[in-house]
């Protein structure tokens, strides 16, 4: 049975539908009165869409009092136009040039929880940003899970139908486990319980400190 949170119960699926404002694309820096933590270097979130990468990013970063962006809704933000919009008018190729440039530009940042795209692991430069310039945290999900979890199909340009869901994730999982510092599931737990997980992942791991 999932675990219930009254200021979030909502599952990895709820969390994972709606698309972020342009408000909420921007760098949030938490205000909290709680003691604050602060990160020894960035934390990477990977995996396929849906997985509730910036959901879990955004709840552990306002519980811990340290800075998040989602990669993709910055990239919006900047650009003026949605991701899906992008793929028509540059291609894929012109979208990842983007994409890579962003993650450059916040890895050299001051270290924060960075929610990244779910094909940020294609190109081989971004790999090798990933492993030595943060720690990754790889949120699994099924390609079954995830199309129960979208709503609209065709804000994801690379998400067809469920059998291309399989395609795309059997290709990407290889990649993912590579970059991969931490693995945590996410299926059938709701936002907190996984923020958790990574939480004790993350001080485990010397990589959130409590601020001295």
């Amino acid at each position: 049975m999932e675990q219930s949170d009254k200021a979030s119960g909502r599952t990895v699926e709820e969390a994972a539908a709606p698309s972020p404002s342009a408000a909420e694309n921007e760098v949030l820096i938490p205000k909290s009165d709680r003691p604050t933590y602060e990160l020894a270097r960035p934390v990477f979130f990977v995996g396929f869409m849906v997985a509730g990468k910036t959901s879990v990013s955004r709840r552990l970063a306002r519980s811990c009092g340290v800075a998040s962006v989602d990669l993709d809704g910055f990239i919006e933000r900047r650009e003026g136009k949605p991701i899906n919009q992008m793929f028509v008018e540059i291609g894929e190729d012109g979208f990842r040039a983007m994409e890579t440039a962003a993650l450059d530009e916040f890895a050299e940042k001051d270290p924060m929880l960075i929610s990244c795209g779910g094909g940020i692991v294609l190109r081989p430069e971004n790999r090798e940003i990933l492993k030595s310039k943060g720690f990754v945290v790889y949120l699994q999900v099924t390609a079954e899970q995830a199309y129960e979890r979208i709503g609209d199909v065709s804000t994801r340009p690379n998400f067809r139908d469920l059998p291309t869901a399989r395609k795309t994730i059997q290709a990407r999982l290889p990649m993912y486990e590579d970059v991969a510092d931490v693995m945590v599931d996410t299926v059938g737990k709701n936002i907190p319980t996984v923020a958790r997980e990574v939480r004790r992942a993350l001080e485990r791991e010397g990589v959130l400190c409590q601020r001295r």
